[in-house]
Parts: structure tokens; sequence; C-alpha cells
């Protein structure tokens, strides 16, 4: 017995290393059902630029939902939750990387940015994605969503805006260090 448990220690730990990044296996594809039963294809992770109406969007949103000073001369980097869990466990928080550690300082170390959490104004368990820790803005009008992540089923995703309206954009769920590689490369 104790064997068996050495031996799935490694298998884990061997699986755990060699998996690749989301990011890495370009271009990667979800499958979305649509209300009328067609199927669209979404790219994880795309590149585009805001026009100017919609920077402008953006940049009045975030001004009216967040506090914080917004130096626009700065990349704007948003993460974003779409949906509650599928299973609901009281008192559960999800496992997920990005909550661990500071993200502002792993961003920060990088190049200094405006970072912010935003949510879907219908996710009702902030606790699951760490409530307490992270403050998360609503994306009341659904800005946000309607730029960058209309499409149900896909969690959210993040994305990276530069001062000029140019974006990089991953749905779907990803890493802590798919999102500060990105950042750097973009």
């Amino acid at each position: 017995m104790k064997n068996l448990l050495k031996l799935l220690a490694i298998i884990t730990m061997v699986a755990c290393s060699t998996t690749k990044s989301v990011v890495e296996s370009e271009p990667y594809m979800y499958s979305v059902q649509n209300e009328d039963g067609s199927v669209t294809k979404v790219k994880s992770h795309t590149k585009g630029t805001l026009s100017e109406t919609e920077y402008e969007h953006l940049k009045n949103h975030l001004n009216s939902i967040s506090e914080q000073n917004i130096d626009f001369s700065k990349k704007l980097v948003i993460n974003f939750i779409d949906n509650d869990p599928l299973i609901y466990r009281k008192g559960f928080e999800v496992p997920w990387d990005i909550f661990k550690g500071n993200m502002d300082a792993s961003l920060d170390k990088i190049e200094e940015c405006n970072h912010f959490w935003i949510i879907n104004k219908r996710v009702k368990d902030l606790h699951y994605y760490h409530g307490k820790k992270i403050h998360w803005l609503k994306d009341e009008n659904e800005i946000i969503r309607n730029l960058f992540f209309m499409h149900n089923g896909l969690n959210g995703g993040f994305v990276i805006v530069k001062p000029n309206g140019e974006y990089f954009l991953k749905v779907g769920e990803y890493k802590k260090p798919d999102l500060l590689k990105s950042f750097k490369a973009f």
C-alpha cells in the first residue's frame, strides 16, 4: 500500500509538471452551443483593436464602477468572471492559482498597469471566488461582457488593453502564469 501511494504521488508530480499552458496551445477553439441549437466556434485567445467609441465606453464604465484613479496611459488588465459555479458548496473557495499571492504586485513587477477584478452582475457566490480577499467590481451595464466575453459557458477570462485600444483577449479558464506571460509579451 505504501509503495502504491508513492507511485501515485510520482505520477501526479510528473503529470502536473508536464502540463502545457493553454496559451501555448494556439489556436485552441471552444465549441459553444447557442440557444437555437447551433454551435459557434470561439478562439481561446485573440487580438484586436477597440474603436474609439468602444474604448471611450470602456474607460467611462471603469471610471464609474471603480474608486481607483485610473491612468489610461498604462495598460488595463481585467480578470473577468462570468458565472456562478455549477455545483454550489457552502463555504468553498475555488483553489485557482490566480487568487494566490498578490496579482497587482506580480503584474507591476513586469510593468505598471491598471488591474481590475470584474464579475458579471448575475454572479451570486462571491465567496467561491475569494470575495473576502478580492475586491470584485460588478459589470453593471455589461459593457465588459458585451465587448469581450459575450459567449455563455466559458467562465470569463482576461483581457489586456493597451492605451491605443489594442487588446489581447483570453476567454475560458487560464492559469496565473498564462496571464503574466501574456501581459509581458503584449
